[in-house]
């Protein structure tokens, strides 16, 4: 993660999916390597650039789409869809990333669904939670 956190610069703001914001080049690469240590091991990730508006010689304005297969998992998981904005900078000769949103694609079905899950009494929601993980176990 230090590769991926190197084309951030030393004090780049990135605003990671779920909300976590990180200041600076050794917090994105150690919030990153956590994740993929934990949440995502043996994922892999694919991406596109789907624009670049160039603002000035140095700054820029990119959008990206990202997408990840988790481990064993050809196809690429809806759920992890992510859409980036990212501020790009040129300093030194070198494009660098200032700042970056990354927020999940969630299609309105999908949020709906998310805000009937919350609107669930605590206990209710530890059921739902419980079915889909046998569900799951079924279907490996």
């Amino acid at each position: 993660m230090a590769a991926f956190a190197a084309q951030f610069t030393d004090d780049a703001d990135f605003v990671a999916w779920q909300g976590t914001h990180l200041k600076g080049r050794q917090e994105i690469a150690s919030f990153t390597q956590r994740v993929f240590d934990t949440v995502v091991t043996g994922s892999h990730l694919e991406g596109e650039v789907v624009f670049v508006h160039l603002l000035s010689p140095a700054l820029a304005l990119m959008h990206s789409v990202v997408r990840m297969a988790f481990r064993g998992q050809t196809a690429t998981s809806l759920s992890r869809d992510s859409m980036e904005l990212t501020v790009v900078t040129k300093r030194d000769g070198a494009w660098r990333g200032e700042g970056l949103l990354n927020a999940r694609r969630l299609t309105m079905d999908r949020q709906r669904l998310l805000d009937d899950l919350d609107s669930l009494p605590a206990a209710a929601q530890r059921e739902v939670s419980d079915l889909v993980a046998s569900l799951r176990k079924r279907h490996r």
